[in-house]
């Protein structure tokens, strides 16, 4: 998304991002913060507990946060835990993009059904899913140019104010 190769450390582990990560696009024009996940995480219950306690004070608090994107595994099915917390930053008022990560690990004819099973399990619709690959750099023009769109909005939303 940035256009940065080595930007960002990956792990073949889950779970391995332990801070809040800020990354500066577009000359500071907006911020993206990688945050430590949850879930597959294969990180000790206390450290996800002081990870939860830390994210929802984040997340409340950040009067500046605008939008969410929601990484899930295109592999695999959407559990409570995630429509849980889709929901609770839908309360906090946040637009979230749905970004279905490994898509080229299905085979194309199941991708569609998997976004809108997605999608719907994390009260979305489908136009609020993005399938992407970060191997075969698919879906990433189509991540960008919604969130430039959302990034649109909000300035003619603080023009009009």
């Amino acid at each position: 998304l940035a256009g940065q190769k080595q930007l960002a450390r990956t792990s073949k582990n889950p779970g391995r991002t332990r801070k809040i990560n800020i990354f500066s696009v577009n000359n500071d024009s907006f911020y993206m913060v990688d945050l430590p996940g949850y879930g597959f995480a294969q990180s000790s219950k206390e450290l996800k507990s002081h990870w939860a306690q830390n994210m929802t004070e984040y997340f409340a608090k950040r009067k500046n946060l605008f939008c969410v994107l929601f990484l899930v595994d295109s592999r695999r099915d959407i559990v409570e835990e995630d429509k849980e917390l889709s929901i609770w930053f839908q309360q906090l008022g946040l637009k979230i993009i749905g970004v279905q990560t490994k898509c080229d690990k299905i085979h194309k004819r199941d991708l569609k059904k998997r976004k809108e099973e997605q999608a719907k399990g994390l009260l979305l619709s489908p136009e609020q899913m993005v399938s992407t690959s970060s191997d075969k750099k698919i879906g990433l023009d189509e991540l960008q140019a919604h969130i430039l769109g959302i990034i649109e909005v909000l300035n003619a939303t603080i023009k009009q104010s």
